[in-house]
């Protein structure tokens, strides 16, 4: 069996290339071999994180969803 490894990129880098879209697309790039060049992505903000949805160049509904969430010493539910 053979497995892929993962990488994940830190929420902290992509809080910073939110700023700019095109940027942030070209890092994920780099980071999720399921992106593809044609793809585009929509960043949508939520109560611990970020969700990013990942779109076919024609495709209306999102092929896949990544959520990076807050660190757990950053949000209110330990609290």
């Amino acid at each position: 069996m053979k497995y892929r490894l993962l990488k994940i990129p830190p929420l902290k880098t992509i809080e910073q290339l939110r700023k700019n879209k095109d940027e942030l697309f070209e890092y994920l790039l780099d980071y999720d071999s399921s992106l593809k060049s044609t793809d585009s992505i929509e960043i949508l903000d939520c109560e611990y994180g970020v969700k990013i949805l990942y779109y076919h160049m024609k495709g209306s509904k999102p092929y896949k969803t990544r959520v990076y969430l807050n660190k757990m010493g950053d949000t209110k539910l330990l609290r």
